[in-house]
């Protein structure tokens, strides 16, 4: 993974982070595996997750399935996506 891509992956998951996601991520073999978890107010829990070969394809996925999580939600959720 180029510096570049690295540097990339570490913003979305900061990203990700700011908007109160939490974010796990493990390796298994030559597979990583992760998983983004919000809490919403009323206690509901949405989550994504996902598994690549490359560290920087997971975070991707993570981040995308976040923003379309979201995408759904009413516009409170929305704003605070905005904020950040």
């Amino acid at each position: 993974m180029s510096t570049t891509a690295d540097g990339n992956g570490i913003i979305l998951l900061d990203w990700l982070r700011l908007v109160g996601w939490t974010v796990e991520i493990d390796r298994e073999g030559d597979a990583w595996i992760g998983v983004a978890r919000h809490v919403e107010a009323e206690g509901a829990e949405a989550r994504v997750g996902g598994c690549a070969t490359a560290l920087t394809r997971l975070v991707w996925d993570l981040f995308i399935g976040a923003v379309e999580r979201l995408e759904g939600r009413d516009e409170a959720l929305r704003a605070t996506l905005r904020a950040a």
